[in-house]
């Protein structure tokens, strides 16, 4: 798990209190050893105002930084552009367009990629072809996400994701991880049909992945007796669940 997803996700975690018990659910596996470190050092969740720019300026300067991550960032940034201080204003919004440059040059990058691909042998197997899809696919799709208050911006990028992912439909069929990403792009744009049709066609396994993705398909379409009874199969597989898939259930079945 990505450190800062962890502090942004806290309501769905168990929370240690203290640097002993933060010690001991690491050793267990239950969060990250950043915890540990944040209760004996006694600081603050990054996005915790008021904001410690200097340590957010740190970990803007990793490159690789996961989307929860960049997430986090990218709110913090949208609250300073207002402040009253322009340094602070101006520097907000610079590292918006590192983030989001960041992004674009990867892009940039497996474009020419796939074009000189091509252009070298048409004939190829697909495969790299494919990867380079998928990776495309999932990069815009997190510019989307990014760009959740832009909704015509979301809405392009997240359409751009899905030709990438259609292109790769129309050999293979989706890994976990593209059918994921695909299902949540439908239900984004409130193409419920699209999403359950997809889903079926992708996954022929009705373990908790794919019940899950159904129960969200359903709950986003307010069918809530169909959601109550997805997860009542959801049972049958409580080892296949996360805490946070718990937490969604538990969510889905008092609604």
């Amino acid at each position: 798990m990505d450190d800062y997803a962890f502090f942004r996700e806290k309501s769905d975690h168990f929370m240690p209190k203290t640097p002993i018990a933060a010690l001991r659910a690491y050793e267990h596996n239950f969060v990250p050893i950043s915890v540990f470190t944040n209760k004996s050092n006694s600081t603050k969740p990054l996005d915790e105002e008021p904001y410690d720019i200097d340590e957010i300026e740190r970990l803007l300067s990793r490159k690789n930084l996961g989307l929860q991550t960049n997430i986090i960032l990218i709110e913090i940034f949208e609250k300073l552009i207002f402040s009253e201080d322009q340094e602070i204003a101006l520097f907000a919004a610079e590292s918006i367009n590192i983030i989001e440059n960041r992004y674009n040059k990867q892009i940039q990058k497996l474009k020419e990629e796939l074009k000189e691909e091509k252009e070298e042998n048409e004939d190829a197997d697909g495969d790299s072809a494919f990867e380079k899809n998928s990776q495309l696919g999932s990069l815009f799709y997190e510019l989307a996400i990014l760009n959740r208050k832009r909704d015509a911006i979301k809405k392009f990028f997240m359409k751009e994701s899905y030709s990438y992912y259609s292109e790769i439909r129309k050999v293979r069929k989706l890994s976990d991880k593209e059918l994921n990403i695909v299902v949540r792009i439908l239900l984004e744009l409130k193409l419920y049909l699209n999403a359950t049709e997809v889903l079926e066609k992708s996954h022929s396994e009705k373990n908790a992945f794919y019940l899950m993705l159904k129960a969200e398909i359903e709950f986003a379409r307010k069918e809530y007796v169909k959601v109550k009874e997805i997860c009542t199969q959801l049972t049958e597989h409580i080892d296949e669940l996360t805490e946070k898939e718990f937490v969604m259930i538990s969510f889905w079945m008092g609604a």
